[in-house]
């Protein structure tokens, strides 16, 4: 991929600069509640089955905790500290993509059902089900870290989406956004949304580029986050996952056979070095989570799958927390946001 990528000028999210160079400095609405409402009770009762112990006993490795169904299936951890991150991902993607939580032309208050892959903390499907209380929410995660208290619409299942699906009605929107290194099947996982779309309905994938770009030469090539960011992707090959989904998103969904497909792409800064005041912003939030999940990228990958130990694990996190914090290397990744309908 070439590094001075051109992106779309006509995005609504966050302005970029000339030449996408970053400059420095079909079913019956919810039901209401009611004590004789069949219909409502059947949706209540499956946002209230029983957990499998064995989802809640997380193993603890180097010191974080990890989801405990399916194990080994995701290379991250799920205590509060990744929670936290997650959800200031969140904020970032969100504010990326123009404080929109999806860019598809779904109509929100038409549509009654919408599933969101690999929910993480919840906080997408809860923004969503709030946004839009005509529609009925399922998320779904390796992970039951979700909050209990949530919008009446909205259910959360602990659930391998890797795994054959299992729900008995299809979806308007089935949304996927930062499965990064969780994958081993794209095309299969997409194909499986196209299965349990409604026709019309639509799908939406928006992932990274796990590379390191620069547009301005200061990234040298013995920088110590380029080293860390080849482990990553060369560990995540490894266990046969997939470390840089967002530049196969558009094959994967036009594969599938969805039409009116539609790419977009985004350059995120990794810092507060960009001119431009929403760059800069951003940049300086996407840092913040990068520094508090460099650990929980690395521990796992690094020491289990590469052999390496954790204490040195620890001492290039060291390098490469101070290469980004430095601001001297305008460090960006690639966004994309791939979208298309039945």
């Amino acid at each position: 991929m070439d590094p001075a990528i051109t992106v779309s000028q006509s995005m609504d999210g966050i302005p970029f600069s000339s030449g996408g160079v970053l400059r420095t400095e079909t079913e019956s609405p919810i039901p209401a509640a009611s004590d004789d409402d069949s219909a409502f009770d059947e949706w209540q009762s499956t946002r209230t089955r029983p957990l499998s112990l064995s989802a809640l006993n997380y193993p603890i490795e180097h010191g974080r905790r990890y989801h405990a169904f399916q194990p080994g299936s995701y290379m991250l951890p799920n205590d509060e500290v990744e929670m936290e991150r997650l959800d200031l991902m969140h904020e970032v993607l969100v504010t990326v993509v123009g404080s929109q939580l999806f860019l598809a032309p779904v109509d929100g208050g038409r549509i009654h059902r919408a599933l969101d892959l690999g929910t993480g903390t919840g906080i997408w499907a809860i923004e969503l089900a709030d946004k839009f209380p005509n529609i009925q929410v399922t998320g779904n995660d390796l992970s039951p870290i979700q909050p209990h208290w949530v919008p009446q619409n909205l259910k959360f299942e602990v659930d391998d989406i890797e795994s054959p699906w299992s729900h008995t009605m299809p979806f308007d929107f089935v949304f996927g956004r930062y499965l990064i290194t969780a994958i081993k099947d794209f095309p299969g996982l997409v194909k499986s949304a196209y299965e349990n779309i409604v026709p019309g309905g639509w799908v939406e994938f928006q992932d990274f580029d796990l590379n390191l770009y620069s547009d301005d030469g200061t990234l040298p090539a013995d920088a110590s986050s380029l080293a860390w960011d080849k482990y990553i992707i060369e560990a995540t090959e490894q266990i046969g996952r997939e470390p840089s989904p967002g530049p196969r998103l558009e094959g994967c969904i036009r594969a599938a056979g969805f039409r009116n497909v539609t790419k977009r792409q985004f350059k995120i800064p990794l810092g507060a070095w960009p001119k431009d005041p929403a760059l800069r912003e951003v940049g300086a939030l996407y840092l913040a989570q990068m520094l508090e999940g460099l650990e929980g990228f690395s521990l796992r990958l690094m020491c289990d799958v590469l052999g390496w130990k954790a204490e040195e694990v620890r001492e290039l996190m060291a390098k490469v927390r101070s290469e980004f914090v430095s601001g001297k290397q305008h460090i960006y990744m690639v966004y994309y946001v791939v979208y298309g309908q039945k």
